[in-house]
């Protein structure tokens, strides 16, 4: 049987928050998808689903719909229909991708991680209660610069949309991040940790 992974790109449905750096997520997730021909999205009430085989593996691409808060819900439906994760067994593992934003991270940086605390992020602590699990791949993607100084609190920040220089720059950011789930898919996580986190570090 081919080996399942799941990627989830978090963010929040609905054209307002499209090009929100709260949004990253789903945006990498978008990149991706248009990149390697995947089919057309398909609803599921709680979440968007679309799927196909690369190098022998079923890849499943899915954007929650059930707002940052409540990620955690969507993941694990996901995760339940597919008898991946059942509750109280703490099935979540290395075939599970979570993409996410992170206010501690500069914009056009990025960091691949297994396990750990979801910090102050909503979505992310919400899969981890979802799950009981903090063990699943994470993908941070910078959005912290120069432009938070002009926001009162963090959550304006975040749900704040990119800037015009940032926008001119997402190409190259979403490129690498391309090329880090593909080399997580053919080569695995800990060769791509070793290349892209020690990389993307001396650049």
């Amino acid at each position: 049987m081919p080996e399942d992974i799941f990627i989830f790109g978090l963010g929040n449905p609905g054209q307002e928050y499209r090009f929100s750096r709260h949004n990253f997520g789903f945006t990498a997730v978008d990149y991706f998808f248009e990149e390697n021909d995947f089919p057309p999205f398909i609803n599921k009430k709680n979440y968007l689903i679309s799927g196909k085989i690369i190098s022998d593996k079923n890849i499943f691409l899915i954007k929650p719909l059930t707002f940052m808060n409540l990620s955690g819900k969507a993941v694990k439906d996901v995760l339940n229909k597919n008898g991946v994760f059942k509750i109280g067994e703490n099935e979540a593992g290395s075939n599970i991708i979570l993409i996410h934003d992170d206010l501690d991270l500069a914009f056009g940086s990025c960091k691949i991680k297994f396990g750990g605390s979801g910090g102050s992020h909503n979505g992310v602590n919400s899969v981890i209660n979802s799950l009981q699990s903090k063990n699943f791949i994470r993908i941070k993607l910078g959005i912290n610069s120069p432009e938070r100084v002009k926001f009162d609190t963090g959550a304006d920040y975040v749900l704040s949309n990119f800037s015009r220089d940032e926008i001119k720059k997402l190409p190259g950011v979403l490129k690498i991040i391309n090329e880090i789930l593909f080399s997580i898919i053919t080569d695995g996580l800990a060769k791509t940790m070793n290349n892209y986190n020690i990389r993307r570090a001396a650049e």
